[in-house]
């Protein structure tokens, strides 16, 4: 049955002249009442390991807001969720190199946010990261090869400021935030195809030139959302691209040692080149047995497939061993799986994943009625039994979306504040047939899930 919007207004402001625009049916709910299920939508940016909730979730539900469907375009990347105006709540923050402008969307309830242009021409690809680079206490915003910093206001323009002017021509897919070096501050690691993998340290005076360590080669993607962890156990932070992991020899991020972590799905005839071994990753302890895992996604073709390497630790030469366990993708076909959360969801203490296709890059393209993009939740119910030496986790699978609006870097966070983790997300390029007509959106999954 065709979707109602109920009509709603919302407003949104730009910084540059400061007049409001009423922009009508904006709190648009695709649920249950349509005869659809509750849009989720998940991935990275705040507290991505810890369990958000009180008890254990009897009923997951959320309800979805389209908080715009104005903008023009396409290319809409470089997410985050943080509190960029220090209210104590958080903003959504993304670019778009379509339209060369970065937004901050406020959040005031689940129906209402105001929109603001913070910035202009953000150099980047993909990937983007929040992190208060200059130490006032507010965060700024990476893309490329450049960082903007918060005025504190969001009516007045952040400073774009380059650290990496080989960087700024749009070549960036990856960019993450961890403590490389040990040093007890956050460095930045950027990958692409066209660049190597490589992290950044930040200087005393963060204008100055950032200092750069490559790493090894690269891929198009693999190091993204939280591809980093300490795999070996030894302290100090390695870093995961698609099929292979460094290991940080000596802690210092200055030597790398680059170890095999399982074959990649191979590259299907007629996908583009670049897309060869494009991953999302995620470093974190799935089965609880005290050794970072790694959960990955298939991102930039059709037939996306999800599957978690657990880390049986190392061999009696030294050497850890993985071994691949399967989630999704293997019996049916998927789309183009370009975001990934891991977090408790579901209040039971174990870490649960989180994806969705892209809005177009489908599944079944062609096939009306089937190849809406869709969103998934695979519930972590521990270890079961088992006769090998490997024994599985078991996953419950709950398609938590089917209304035909795609996902790309989706986020998470409490943005209402009841401690529950709700979601923003947004699409790479909106498709031609989506719910909206083809239009560009952003959406507000607001977390209504019923606790035991």
């Amino acid at each position: 049955m065709p979707v109602n919007w109920p009509a709603r207004i919302v407003y949104f402001e730009n910084y540059a002249n400061r007049q409001k625009m009423k922009l009508k049916n904006k709190n648009k709910s695709l649920c249950s009442s349509f005869g659809l299920a509750c849009l989720l939508l998940v991935i990275f940016s705040v507290s991505m390991d810890a369990s958000w909730a009180q008890g254990s979730v009897k009923t997951i539900q959320f309800r979805t807001h389209i908080i715009d469907d104005s903008l023009i375009g396409g290319a809409f990347s470089n997410t985050g969720l943080a509190d960029m105006d220090g209210d104590g709540k958080l903003e959504y923050i993304m670019s778009s190199r379509g339209t060369g402008k970065i937004y901050v969307y406020k959040y005031h309830e689940p129906g209402h946010w105001s929109r603001y242009i913070v910035g202009e021409n953000p150099p980047t690809d993909a990937g983007g990261a929040v992190l208060d680079v200059d130490g006032d206490g507010l965060p700024d915003y990476l893309v490329g090869g450049a960082w903007y910093r918060n005025s504190g206001d969001l009516q007045t323009p952040y400073e774009r400021i380059v650290f990496d002017d080989d960087i700024l021509d749009g070549s960036i897919h990856d960019q993450v935030v961890a403590d490389v070096n040990g040093d007890g501050h956050m460095d930045v690691i950027t990958m692409s195809d066209r660049n190597n993998l490589r992290w950044y340290t930040i200087p005393d005076n963060p204008k100055d030139p950032w200092k750069r360590q490559d790493i090894g080669a690269a891929v198009h993607g693999g190091v993204a959302p939280k591809g980093h962890g300490d795999l070996d156990g030894d302290g100090d932070t390695d870093i995961v691209r698609t099929d292979v992991w460094f290991e940080n020899l000596d802690g210092s991020g200055t030597r790398w040692k680059k170890h095999d972590l399982g074959p990649f799905m191979p590259l299907p005839e007629g996908e583009p080149s670049w897309a060869d071994k494009a991953a999302r990753s995620w470093v974190a302890d799935i089965n609880q047995d005290g050794r970072l895992d790694v959960v990955q996604t298939v991102e930039e073709m059709r037939g996306g497939r999800v599957w978690w390497m657990e880390n049986l630790g190392p061999d009696s030469g030294g050497t850890i061993q993985w071994f691949r366990h399967e989630i999704a993708g293997w019996d049916r076909i998927m789309g183009g799986l370009h975001s990934l959360g891991v977090a408790d969801f579901t209040g039971n203490g174990k870490l649960d994943v989180i994806t969705a296709e892209q809005d177009w890059q489908r599944a079944r393209p062609g096939a009306k009625g089937e190849e809406n993009p869709r969103y998934y939740l695979w519930e972590n119910l521990g270890v079961g039994p088992s006769w090998s030496n490997n024994p599985k986790v078991e996953w419950k699978e709950h398609v938590i979306a089917d209304v035909n609006l795609g996902g790309h870097e989706i986020v998470f966070g409490d943005v209402t504040g009841d401690g529950m983790l709700d979601i923003v997300g947004k699409p790479w390029s909106p498709s031609d047939d989506n719910a909206l007509g083809g239009k560009a959106f952003v959406l507000f999954l607001e977390n209504k899930s019923i606790l035991d």
